[in-house]
């Protein structure tokens, strides 16, 4: 195999050479230790000396040494004015030995290595790994440098690294290739053979494998067994293929990255391998994908399906509520005067009684007198009151809503019946009289008799299920309620499954961890948190000297805007931000007119190269190479919302094929998001981005969703009359930074909670090394955030709603602060002991995260889940209550940071309505239905977005570069630091109109004809 090109001539031009310094880059990396001063002004001649200096800058920056030949003029300049000497002509007598030893002594100086075998090793070992999980060349370039810096260890030559990955891919296919060989046997190959047979349906001829492609997102009921029937199929493929996975052991990186390739080709290309098992290795990655795939479809449909039950019965208990409501409040009526009359006949019979001038005898007449009045005399409709006796008998056993179940039962028997009988449960799954009665259902065929288990329901359900014989449409309703709710709370998981799986099967293995923890911490840099003990003791002085500081302003008089009510903070007092949209910023983009997307769009690809991190889904393959406008023609049909199909007839110079093409092999997340990563990385590297940073060490950040309609079917995607109306929708969750760069976004379903993908969000943001502040409103915060982004280095301060009435803990009892006179006092301690118990469970679900072998969202979503919290759960929980108290006491004492927080989710907020102008076609609602394609049309959107800001940094930059006065120069930029780049009225999202007159016999319509027409 030829070698791969990782880089193009721009980027191994970039790395081969010393890096372009700026003078503030100059003084930074040229600076001379003061532990090397005395060594340096003994090296001679002058030209070794400033050469010694070089090489030793470049290192800090790059950790590579360079040719004396590629030294930069201007660093040589800088660093002979530094050393108070003539710059030399040049530096050629700087070389042979004296290089060598110069390249040790700094080695030493900085406790780097230098690259040797033993570095070799590591590389081939981590560029194996990513082989066999299909990432992209680029990616493994990326994480084998990284690997150098985390060592210490000297970069090798570009050559050498390309070396090591062209052999890693080489020798991964190799083996993958050598154990299917070993491990397939003929009736292997003849089930993977016949998902490629030609089949005649009518004219056309197609192959089963071409209609398992999909998967169907449609609730209706002859769609979901046609699914369960597919994801049968692939079933009883895994099955008989089981052997086969065993050996190969195929991870779920690699089985994707296979399924989606398959995906993507037609039969020629999937049949145009020149080895047979080449194409049985993509098989059988499809064949594993879409059987995991495919349950996680049917347990959304399941869940769909049972919580439009109980909505319905919901919503019909309601309605029943309203319809007796006239005839209860006459009972009720009926009742107060059956009361009355009653309570008046006992006053007057206790009179009577109580009279000392009458006898027992005349007490007795007059008391049967009056209860023969009272009886002739009585009004009491007692059948009301008797009809009310029986609402109120049923509605103390629910038996209204119980009736409401079995009614709707049928319907949803239609749609969960074919999936529960089809899913591969977890046998080791916590709720085992659950798994009883769902394996008789699956063994008797939805058949479940009169006698099924019924150990897992409650005492309530059980009696009614019971009630007037034994009721098998509610109990069947009652059981697919059951294992919905079972499969969200973790009791009861797949076996074969994305997402459903049992929590552990997502973290670190246990025993992988027990052998190589230091080594893993070491990796993530979490080896500070080692000692659970030693940390919460560091936690616990800095929380209470937090209290104390906050307290003491307070009585001091030095913080005024707090107001409390009954002990607590009822309102926090803060001026309003300098933020403003509407500003210079946005008039003086404006002043040349509208600029065309498409121009802007190549402007910034000149500046940044966008378009080279566009790579085709086979790492190998580097024929391939489309135009740059097919790209953005891509990018905008995707980006805007308006269709591939669409933007190839609406514009000239692109073929619907070659677009079609162009995206379906380059159009991955992975290829967009780093594209993205590209033009982020360009705005913050532009000096005037910096213009908004509050504090230059530190980047806030802050994260919000907005709603967004789907317009055909989608698993995922749910009603909500508040958002979508009679419509359904999901959720596009959007990050942005203080230079005002949109980093990451994300889309999930309008029904899950924002806060678990705070965390994918954070660890996107691989552009900066700068401190990290993160902001979001009251939806994406709980205390775990709080817990996780705390190891992760990023200080979380979101802005919540009523933030007086949370809860704030110390290690200390109440009392304690209490006792010193404190206002601010914690609601209790916390348990300590239960953080450190689970302290080692801790370290390893913050490793899984930072590995990146599962996502924060998988995570949570899985522990959060659970019907009793999970050990690890309530742990994370109580260890950020500890921060999540230091984080509001500085919330209540620090103004500053209080507007910070407001200002930055004023961008967030300004960002998503950038991002509803940008996503203007179909009515900004999307045309697919399949998460992954969403994902794709997000991932564009947001390159869109951050083109247009990048655009608007580079004019604002030429505006400031042409100001010579300094004083205009300086209220320049003061006047766009005010504003917001976030700014798109000067851009034409929307094509340009052609007003040429055509010739008049070009003219579309006969009139004449038409007027004929007789109806």
């Amino acid at each position: 195999m030829p070698v791969i090109n990782i880089l193009n001539d721009a980027e191994r031009l970039l790395f081969d050479t010393p890096p372009r310094f700026s003078k503030e880059d100059r003084q930074r990396y040229f600076s001379i230790p003061s532990e090397l001063k005395s060594s340096i002004t003994r090296i001679h001649p002058i030209e070794s000396r400033i050469g010694f200096i070089l090489q030793l800058g470049y290192f800090r920056s790059r950790a590579r040494f360079f040719n004396s030949a590629q030294f930069g003029k201007r660093d040589i300049n800088h660093v002979a004015k530094t050393l108070s000497v003539e710059p030399p002509t040049s530096l050629t007598s700087y070389a042979g030995s004296l290089v060598t030893r110069h390249r040790i002594k700094i080695l030493d100086f900085l406790n780097w290595e230098s690259y040797d075998s033993s570095m070799t090793e590591t590389l081939v070992g981590l560029a194996l790994n990513f082989a066999a999980q299909k990432e992209q060349p680029k990616f493994i370039f990326d994480a084998l440098t990284d690997a150098c810096w985390k060592h210490q260890v000297a970069i090798p030559s570009f050559s050498e690294l390309n070396t090591i990955i062209t052999d890693a891919f080489n020798e991964s296919e190799k083996n993958q290739i050598s154990n299917l060989r070993r491990a397939i046997k003929p009736a292997h190959s003849e089930l993977l053979d016949s998902l490629l047979t030609p089949i005649t349906a009518g004219s056309r001829t197609t192959t089963p494998l071409a209609s398992y492609k999909n998967i169907d997102q449609s609730m209706r009921p002859k769609d979901i067994k046609q699914n369960v029937n597919n994801m049968i199929v692939f079933k009883d493929m895994f099955d008989q293929l089981a052997d086969v996975y065993d050996e190969l052991n195929i991870n779920d990186k690699a089985t994707r990255y296979y399924a989606e390739w398959v995906r993507k080709a037609d039969i020629q290309q999937l049949t145009q391998f020149t080895d047979k098992e080449n194409i049985y290795l993509h098989l059988l990655g499809f064949v594993k994908h879409h059987y995991f795939a495919r349950q996680d479809s049917l347990v959304d449909a399941l869940m769909k399906s049972v919580t439009s039950t109980l909505h319905k019965a919901s919503s019909k208990q309601a309605e029943h509520e309203r319809s007796v409501k006239e005839e209860r409040d006459k009972a009720i009526h009926e009742l107060s005067k059956s009361h009355k009359s009653i309570s008046k006949l006992a006053k007057e019979i206790i009179s009577i009684v109580e009279s000392v001038s009458a006898t027992p005898n005349e007490k007795y007449h007059k008391i049967e007198e009056l209860v023969f009045d009272y009886q002739k005399n009585d009004e009491i409709d007692y059948s009301l009151l008797e009809d009310l006796d029986n609402q109120l008998r049923k509605e103390s056993k629910n038996h209204t809503y119980y009736q409401l179940l079995e009614s709707l039962s049928l319907r949803l028997q239609l749609k969960a019946t074919p999936i529960v009988r089809a899913l591969n449960f977890d046998s080791t799954s916590k709720a085992k009289d659950l798994l009883e009665a769902v394996d008789h259902f699956q063994e008797s065929e939805g058949n479940v008799g009169k006698s099924p288990p019924i150990k897992f329901l409650s005492k309530q359900d059980r009696a009614n299920v019971e009630r007037n014989d034994f009721s098998i449409p509610l109990y069947k309703c009652l059981l697919f309620i059951y294992i919905s709710k079972a499969i969200k709370s973790g009791d009861l998981n797949l076996a074969y499954s994305y997402r459903f799986r049992s929590i552990q099967d997502y973290m670190i293995d246990k025993e992988y961890w027990e052998a190589r923890k230091y080594q893993i911490l070491r990796e993530c840099n979490l080896l500070e948190y080692i000692d659970g003990e030693a940390y919460l003791a560091g936690l616990k002085l800095g929380l209470h000297e937090k209290y104390k500081v906050v307290n003491k302003h307070l009585a001091d008089g030095i913080n005024t805007s707090l107001t409390f009510k009954d002990g607590r903070v009822s309102r926090v007092s803060t001026p309003k931000t300098d933020f403003q949209e509407e500003s210079f910023i946005a008039d003086a983009l404006s002043q040349d007119g509208y600029i065309p997307i498409l121009q802007l769009l190549k402007e910034v690809n000149q500046v940044c190269q966008f378009t080279a991190d566009f790579k085709h889904l086979s790492p190998k393959n580097v024929k391939m190479k489309p135009k740059e406008e097919t790209l953005m023609a891509g990018i905008l049909a995707k980006g805007c919302n308006i269709g591939l199909g669409k933007l190839a007839s609406i514009s000239a110079g692109i073929q619907e094929h070659t677009l079609h093409n162009t995206v379906n092999w380059f159009f991955s997340l992975e290829n967009i998001r780093k594209a993205n990563n590209r033009i982020v990385d360009a705005i913050h590297n532009l000096k005037l981005s910096s213009a908004y940073l509050k504090d230059p060490e530190v980047l806030h950040s802050s994260s919000d969703g907005r709603k967004v309609n789907v317009d055909v079917d989608c698993l995922h995607a749910n009603h909500s009359y508040k958002y979508f109306g009679k419509d359904k929708g999901v959720t596009i969750y959007t990050f942005i930074d203080e230079k005002q760069s949109l980093f990451h976004n994300s889309v999930f379903s309008a029904s899950d909670r924002e806060a678990p993908y705070v965390i994918d969000g954070l660890l996107q943001n691989e552009v900066t090394d700068l401190r990290q502040v993160h902001s979001t409103d009251t939806h994406g915060y709980t205390e775990q955030i709080f817990a996780v982004s705390h190891f992760l280095g990023i200080a979380f301060a979101p802005r919540l709603a009523n933030i007086g009435n949370q809860q704030i803990y110390s290690f200390s009892a109440r009392k304690t602060f209490y006792d010193k006179g404190y206002r601010l006092l914690p609601s209790r301690p916390v348990s300590k002991n239960q953080i450190l118990d689970h302290w080692d469970d801790i370290l390893r679900f913050i490793a899984t995260i930072k590995m990146k072998q599962a996502t924060a969202s998988q995570l949570f979503k899985r522990l959060s889940s659970y019907s009793k919290e999970h050990p690890l759960y309530r742990a994370l929980k109580e260890f950020g209550r500890v921060i999540k108290s230091q984080f509001i006491l500085t919330y209540f004492d620090d103004e500053d940071l209080r507007q910070q927080i407001q200002k930055q989710l004023n961008r967030v907020e300004l960002s998503n309505r950038f991002s509803r102008a940008v996503f203007f076609d179909n009515d900004q609602a999307f045309q697919e239905g399949v998460l992954a394609d969403q994902e794709v049309a997000t991932a564009c959107k947001l390159l869109l977005q951050n083109s247009i800001i990048l655009w608007n940094y580079l004019y604002l930059s030429d505006l400031v570069a042409d100001t010579s006065d300094p004083d205009d120069r300086r209220d320049l930029i003061e006047s766009i630091s005010q504003g917001s780049v976030i700014t798109w009225k000067h851009v034409n999202l929307r094509g340009e109109y052609d007003f040429r007159r055509k010739a008049s016999n070009d003219a579309r319509f006969d009139m004449d004809k038409i007027r004929s027409i007789k109806l």
